[in-house]
């Protein structure tokens, strides 16, 4: 005769365990996912202040090499090699991927180096970021302007 010993314990969980694993999981992660969010649009924005420097720099050496007239198109940055390539003209907010042809920013001709050093030439689309838009200068200074229901 076989005899079972009277204290076996199974190995595994009972369904409660699991439950309270589980809630405490989705609680972790509801706590967690408003910080990421911002954390990712925060980089977002960051990405696209870079990008604006460089189209800003790029701008800036055409135009010192061209009788100080900014180029006609953002077009011309690229083919001329004063940006590296198209995804310059990119912003990671923006809902599309923009190129040169089609920048995610409003690019304003006609200006020169000589122009008032405040007179904005290139700002972002009202699509790009929820909470406000960058906003790039003639002296190559980029300002955020916050939305009135956004924030930094």
């Amino acid at each position: 005769m076989i005899r079972i010993p009277r204290n076996v314990h199974k190995k595994g969980f009972t369904i409660t365990e699991l439950a309270v694993v589980l809630i405490v999981i989705s609680m972790f992660i509801s706590i967690l996912y408003p910080i990421v969010y911002h954390v990712r649009n925060k980089a977002k924005i960051i990405t696209c202040r870079d990008n604006l420097q460089k189209i800003s720099l790029g701008i800036r050496l055409y135009a010192s090499e061209n009788q100080e007239i900014f180029p006609s198109s953002l077009d011309e940055l690229v083919k001329e090699g004063y940006v590296e390539g198209d995804r310059v003209f990119d912003c990671p907010g923006s809902p599309h991927a923009g190129n040169a042809k089609e920048p995610d920013y409003h690019y304003i001709t006609g200006y020169t180096l000589l122009a008032p050093s405040d007179t904005a030439i290139l700002f972002d689309k009202d699509e790009n970021h929820k909470s406000g838009k960058h906003v790039l200068y003639i002296s190559g200074d980029i300002e955020w302007l916050a939305s009135k229901t956004g924030s930094k």
